[in-house]
């Protein structure tokens, strides 16, 4: 109760108290039966930002609960490839979500992450995210925000959705998850998602190492302590099960650090899909193709160039016919883009979608509830076992994925039923 008034007071100075009314006014109304599994994601929240300023409440849920030393994004580290990694439990060539940009040559249409026409066509949508295997099996689910979850998937959404609206505040997306956990029994949904963007837009804007980002942990900081105060008025602090994790990390990038795509491809011989980290490239033709990697062998940049043959095996980035003939990822703290306009970019700025084991590119993952150890220090999470993890969780039947549950549940310490 005290840190539920000193937040009061705090968000009082800042004009935001009116958010804590419904929280305050639910003290009596404490039930702890069916208690929810929270999945939260702080875009673009790297593995480093925990200690760069002081966060009460993350260093709180700390000592509740298991904090991993990173959570490993897939590849390529960006967000709607990830966010949907997380709630599939699959690589990116096997859902079909391959980058933030997208062309499918089979149905000709183009994927754009602010086109909302396409982002909710369910073609693009392939795997199972948890919410559908929640619904197919009576579980009802919520979601204040997460990629694909206002697109139907399998003829399915959740129980509870809002379409992505960046202007919805922090506080009351939070207040909106208590009102859903504030249902009648037979309403409520088990599986919540909640999303925040705050610290992947300060991170693009200024850098990482920016006085904006740590703003921006503050600011999340705040919004997780009105979480967890509401979740204590209610008497289920206890028993509700939170994750907190991000999508991928953050690198620092200057200005002049700019790959110039037009050097290798001119308009004419290929369509570019993307750019910053990664581009993907469809040739025209097998000429065009062999005067893309001809040029790229006789003036190497700062830069590497894949063909779906000599992939990498551990990026899990072959197999979609969404993914591109050739695809050219830029070398950490360098980007790609065409020289048709000078660049509009700041001095510094902030980037991630690089190779997904490089340490910038790390995530977090923190986990509190009844099945996870008080205060501990785990080893890497890799995104993809969240799935099976958190169908253990809410005690369902998983659909097949590339995760594995025996993995994750050794590195979290996970307890048994």
């Amino acid at each position: 109760m005290r840190m539920l008034l000193l937040l009061f007071s705090f968000l009082l100075s800042t004009g935001e108290a009116f958010a804590l009314l419904p929280v305050i006014e639910s003290l009596q109304s404490q039930n702890s039966s069916n208690s929810p599994v929270i999945l939260i994601s702080m875009d673009g929240f790297r593995a480093d930002y925990w200690d760069k300023v002081e966060t009460p409440y993350f260093h709180e849920l700390m000592k509740r609960g298991m904090t991993a030393s990173n959570l490993k994004p897939v590849f390529p580290s960006v967000t709607f490839v990830n966010h949907f990694s997380i709630v599939t439990g699959l690589f990116s060539e096997n859902h079909g979500i391959v980058n933030n940009s997208m062309w499918d040559p089979f149905t000709q249409r183009a994927f754009e992450i602010r086109d909302i026409s396409e982002v909710d066509r369910s073609e693009w949508w392939e795997g199972e995210p948890l919410w559908v295997t929640a619904e197919k099996q009576g579980v009802k689910s919520a979601s204040m925000f997460w990629v694909g979850s206002s697109a139907e998937i399998k003829g399915v959404r959740p129980t509870y959705w809002l379409p992505y609206d960046r202007s919805f505040p922090r506080l009351k997306r939070v207040l909106k998850v208590l009102e859903w956990i504030d249902l009648p029994e037979e309403k409520r949904p088990k599986f919540i998602t909640l999303y925040f963007e705050d610290a992947d837009e300060a991170g693009h804007a200024h850098g990482p190492e920016s006085k904006e980002v740590k703003q921006a942990i503050k600011n999340l900081d705040e919004a997780l302590g009105l979480l967890w105060e509401g979740l204590k008025a209610r008497g289920i602090e206890e028993d509700t099960t939170l994750l907190l994790l991000s999508d991928h990390g953050m690198a620092q990038v200057e200005r002049e650090n700019r790959i110039r795509t037009s050097q290798y491809i001119k308009l004419s011989e290929a369509r570019v899909v993307g750019k910053g980290a990664i581009a993907l490239v469809w040739p025209k033709g097998k000429k065009e193709t062999a005067r893309i990697l001809e040029r790229v062998k006789s003036k190497p940049g700062h830069f590497q160039l894949f063909t779906k043959e000599n992939m990498p095996p551990q990026f899990h980035y072959s197999k979609h016919r969404r993914i591109s003939p050739i695809v050219f990822v830029a070398n950490q703290g360098w980007y790609l883009d065409t020289d048709l306009f000078p660049s509009i970019k700041p001095a510094v700025f902030g980037l991630h979608g690089y190779d997904n084991s490089l340490p910038e590119m790390q995530a977090v993952f923190l986990a509190t509830g009844p099945r996870f150890p008080k205060n501990q220090k785990a080893g890497e999470v890799q995104n993809i076992d969240l799935y099976p993890l958190i169908a253990n969780l809410l005690k369902i039947k998983p659909s097949q994925t590339d995760g594995n549950f025996e993995r994750v549940s050794k590195v979290v310490g996970l307890k048994s039923k």
